[in-house]
């Protein structure tokens, strides 16, 4: 830690990274049953800016940055249980972040990132209608770099998990439809940034509406709403008053290739009520379908 940086903004920056929980998102799509005994590697590049903080929807004018740089793998496969299909990934990554404005003076770190795996199963698989209902848990490992005298970390230092429910439909001939919605519980982190307390968060909630295009066969455009709320977390017992009230959009760009598909994923924050701002989401990935 930079001695320089007052106490005060040491302060708001706890708070603030306190919020930046991710949720487990689902790309527009992914709710579609695939066939049983499909396997799939994905490999994605993101790189995510994060701009002004917020507390109780006022900007803080810290003038402050941070890019966070992620390239990461994934692995999924299909499967059935008895009569129902189901299928379960696994992912990781490593990442860069480069804090810049008024946090320049904060190190750059570098380093494995949390990892996540999920089991989902679907309820309900129409082909024919385009309708399908899924139902999935997930677990975040806190396997990332981590180091509590630091206020930038890959990692949350804490077990989570959640439930996950998916509806996709078709509208019309090109035109689907999918809504799903989640909510993530987290266990304590022990040991908190710089202060070595105990951090407590409530579970947060999203849902996501995407609606999806399709120029022919292989190629699809989507735009999606996300919706984020609570996660108000605790330090030392203590509330921070930071609850989760944020809203994003993303445009997504696939093109499928033989046994592979392409996607380009572009999207920012239109609001946030605690925490940095989301100003650009920038992801590139292929996933192979064998």
């Amino acid at each position: 830690m930079n001695i320089f940086i007052k106490p005060t903004v040491i302060f708001i920056l706890l708070s603030l990274f306190s919020s930046l929980s991710v949720a487990v998102d689902i790309p527009p799509g992914q709710a579609i049953a695939p066939p049983p005994g499909k396997s799939s590697i994905r490999f994605e590049l993101n790189s995510v800016k994060l701009g002004e903080g917020f507390r109780n929807g006022e900007s803080l004018n810290l003038g402050s940055e941070l890019n966070v740089n992620t390239l990461g793998v994934q692995y999924s496969r299909s499967f059935m249980i008895r009569d129902r299909l189901a299928g379960f990934y696994i992912n990781g990554a490593v990442g860069k972040a480069l804090p810049g404005g008024s946090i320049s003076s904060q190190e750059n770190i570098s380093g494995i990132t949390d990892s996540a795996a999920a089991l989902v199963t679907w309820l309900h698989a129409d082909k024919e209608k385009g309708r399908y209902v899924v139902l999935g848990g997930f677990v975040i490992f806190p396997t990332g770099d981590y180091d509590s005298d630091r206020t930038i970390n890959f990692s949350q230092n804490r077990f989570s998990g959640g439930f996950q429910f998916g509806y996709h439909t078709r509208l019309a001939p090109r035109w689907d439809l999918m809504v799903t919605t989640d909510v993530m519980f987290s266990e304590k982190n022990e040991d908190y940034r710089l202060t070595h307390q105990v951090f407590e968060q409530d579970p947060l909630y999203s849902a996501q509406f995407s609606l999806m295009h399709n120029l022919d066969s292989s190629i699809t455009v989507s735009g999606t709403y996300y919706r984020y709320l609570g996660g108000e977390g605790r330090l030392g017992g203590q509330w921070l008053e930071n609850e989760i009230t944020r809203n994003r959009y993303e445009l997504v760009f696939a093109k499928r290739v033989q046994s592979g598909k392409y996607f380009v994923y572009l999207g920012k924050d239109a609001d946030t009520q605690n925490g940095f701002i989301e100003d650009q989401r920038l992801s590139l990935r292929y996933q192979h379908y064998f």
